[in-house]
């Protein structure tokens, strides 16, 4: 029996009732899996992405570091398919889940089948893009602010004005970012109240 989970998946978008039924018939057996259990990892991932059905797992890095924690109608692996020879997370089971496997084969049928399912596919690979694209914005920008400020602290006390020998142009080339990304970061900087403008010149917050 097909839960109402798989009914909600996001390739279906378009399709119609009788379509959907279809689909969800040639799906294979949910798999079983207990806490602790490796389903997918660099070198061993079924060409198939999962939904999860029950229970909890966790996406890790490689090195361990845990990125995030799925439950019930999220799915995981949709990047693996289509010729990738390495999967670039690892997905542990963290309570005894139910996953439902959708082998690649199957897909391209649908997609041979229903357009719709393609532009469906599509479509969420655009959206993980869009989110991966946004993680690595998040992540610059902070490394960027934290470079800056590092620098701005040396070269003033808490409280005091901050002298940049050469001007802006010269602080870009010396952390070796683009002279938006410097004023950019300065403008974060100051809405965290680090340091504040007055005039022409930069100070310090006191502390």
């Amino acid at each position: 029996m097909k839960t109402p989970v798989l009914s909600q998946l996001f390739l279906w978008q378009g399709l119609s009732p009788a379509d959907i039924a279809r689909c969800l018939a040639a799906l294979s057996p949910p798999g079983e899996f207990e806490k602790g259990a490796v389903v997918y990892s660099a070198q061993k991932f079924p060409r198939a992405f999962a939904v999860v059905l029950e229970g909890k797992v966790l996406v890790q890095t490689h090195s361990g570091a845990s990125v995030r924690t799925l439950g019930p109608g999220e799915v995981f692996g949709v990047t693996a398919l289509f010729g990738g020879e390495r999967y670039a997370s690892e997905i542990t089971v963290l309570s005894r889940a139910r996953l439902q496997f959708i082998e690649e084969a199957l897909l391209r049928q649908w997609m041979a089948e229903f357009p719709e399912v393609s532009m469906n596919y599509i479509r969420f690979l655009h959206q993980r893009i869009g989110f991966l694209n946004e993680k690595i914005r998040t992540f610059t920008e902070s490394s960027v602010q934290k470079r800056v400020l590092g620098f701005l602290e040396s070269h003033a006390p808490p409280g005091g004005e901050i002298r940049i020998p050469g001007g802006m142009a010269a602080l870009a080339r010396e952390l070796n970012i683009g002279r938006t990304s410097l004023y950019r970061a300065l403008e974060a900087l100051e809405e965290k109240n680090k340091i504040y403008k007055k005039g022409q010149k930069w100070y310090r917050e006191e502390r």
